[in-house]
Order: structure tokens, then C-alpha cells, then sequence
């Protein structure tokens, strides 16, 4: 018989991935959220049941996801705690948190886990986003191997990390992921400096942008590296921190530090003691 599985929290996280779940198979019954509106939105968009208070859920479900915002994920397990959960599954999706958030679940007799979906979720209906993506979890091992199992139904790869490298972890895919975004956005800003309108300079950058994503994805990211640190150009890179200010001239001089090591390995015959001088001055 296949385990039930509900949701508290009807966030984008929660409600995305229980449709996702449910659209491949797997039981989920339905969910709760201290905003009704949210959990009836959820049970509607799944076709499953509206939890009206949080004991309800707990008594219909053997698997729980607590999908709810990391600092308040403790406080939630607590009011589960009040109730009889012995024998259940408790998992949060949390990517910076690791499993022993559920403080006391060996006592509680519960099987207890972190799973952070390797994707950003942009709405409440973003369940594709989860196609082909890499799951990351911890925990216990019976937890993890019902984990594994579900994620088989849905054809999602899965690895798993130790609890205490969770925040490094998650800071490595925040690197990836969200700084991005500014170092997207200092680019833009530096060509409206030029007279670019925000449209025009978002419009000349994102192909850039994406070429240079398609080849560290496909060749990986020293093979990819390119411009004028991978030369040993330091007149070009002088000519960068000339015209920069501030937080965006430090931003520019340490990634420019950790390209040069990237630029090494990739000619390990070139000596760019020079730019490194110039740089940490």
C-alpha cells in the first residue's frame, strides 16, 4: 500500500512539489496551512483534501512535508509534536537546514529528513520545474530509503550529503543560482552608465549570458573560461578597475582573483604573477 502524503505549508514550494508528486503517482491526500485560503487554493489546483486544522492531517497521512519558511519550520514540528506521530515520516525542503531541525524525532519515533529540490520554484503552479532535477537529502536511513523510492516514481536523481555540510551546500547553490542574478544585473548597470535604456542593455547581454552558461554546462567551467584574465591581458583588467567604483570595483577585483586560478589551471605554462600583483594591491 502506498504511504499518503501531505503537505503543511501551501507555499510555492509545497503546493509545486505536491502537484508534482501527485501528477507522477504518488499519494498525495492533501494539505494544511495556517492560511486557509492557501491550503484550499493547494487541495483544489491537486484535486485533493483541505486540511482544516493541523491534527487532521497528521491522523490522515503517514509521510509529512513541511513546506513552510526555514525559520519556521522548528516551531511547526513542535505543534506536530503535541499530537501522535509515532511511526511517520517528517521531511522538509529546506536547502541551508539539515534533518536535526526536527529536534527530538528519535524520541517522538519518527523517521525524520531533509530534501532540497535542486531548481527554483516560481509559483504555486510550477510543478514541471521539477522534471529531471536533482533532489539532495539527509537524514535517517529508513527516511532516506523511502525518499530514494519515491524519487525512482518520479525519475528524479537523487544524492545525498552529510548534515553538516548542508549550509555549505546550500551556499553553493545559491552561488550558482541567485548571485547570478546580481552579477547580471552589474552588467546591466554598467551600460546604462553607457547610454543603454534598460531593455536595449538587458537585450545586447542575455545572449552572452546564455552562450557562456551553454558551454560551462557542457564542457565545464575552466574549459569554458574565456576574455582577458585567460589571456593574461592585465592592461584590459587595469583598464576595468579604472572605470569601476566601489562595491562593484571589489566585486570585479575578487572574482577576477578566483578566474586567475581557473586561468592556471587552464595554462598551467603561463605565469600571471603580474595581474595577480595588480590585483591584490
Amino acid at each position: 500500500m502506498m504511504n499518503k502524503i501531505g503537505f503543511v505549508g501551501a507555499g510555492k514550494m509545497g503546493v509545486s512539489l505536491g502537484h508534482y508528486l501527485k501528477n507522477n503517482g504518488l499519494c498525495v491526500t492533501g494539505f494544511y496551512d495556517s492560511v486557509s485560503e492557501a491550503a484550499r487554493f493547494a487541495s483544489e489546483l491537486t484535486e485533493t483534501v483541505h486540511f482544516a486544522n493541523l491534527n487532521a492531517l497528521l491522523e490522515a497521512c503517514e509521510v509529512v512535508f513541511v513546506t513552510v519558511p526555514d525559520g519556521v519550520i522548528a516551531a511547526v514540528w513542535d505543534s506536530c509534536r503535541q499530537y501522535d506521530i509515532r511511526g511517520k515520516y517528517f521531511f522538509h525542503c529546506s536547502g541551508a537546514l539539515g534533518s536535526d531541525v526536527f529536534s527530538g524525532s528519535e524520541e517522538a519515533g519518527v523517521q525524520a529528513c531533509s530534501v532540497h529540490p535542486v531548481c527554483a520554484v516560481g509559483s504555486q503552479n510550477d510543478c514541471d520545474v521539477f522534471f529531471g532535477k536533482f533532489f539532495v537529502g539527509e537524514g535517517d536511513e529508513t527516511g532516506l530509503k523511502l525518499l530514494k523510492s519515491m524519487l525512482e516514481r518520479t525519475n528524479n536523481p537523487f544524492r545525498m550529503i552529510r548534515n553538516a555540510d548542508k549550509a555549505k551546500y546550500h551556499a553553493a547553490a545559491v552561488v550558482s543560482s541567485n548571485l547570478f542574478c546580481a552579477l547580471a544585473q552589474m552588467g546591466e548597470d554598467l551600460l546604462h552608465e553607457c547610454g543603454f535604456d534598460p531593455g536595449a542593455a538587458h537585450e545586447l547581454l542575455s545572449p552572452l549570458m546564455l552562450g557562456n552558461m551553454d558551454n560551462i554546462a557542457e564542457k565545464g567551467c575552466v574549459p569554458a573560461l574565456t576574455g582577458p584574465v585567460e589571456r593574461n591581458d592585465a592592461g584590459t583588467v587595469a583598464k576595468h578597475l579604472s572605470v569601476l567604483e566601489h562595491r562593484d570595483r571589489e566585486v570585479y577585483r575578487l572574482l577576477t582573483l578566483r578566474l586567475i586560478d581557473m586561468a592556471q589551471q587552464k595554462h598551467r605554462d603561463r605565469d600571471y604573477t603580474n595581474l595577480l600583483k595588480m590585483l591584490e594591491k
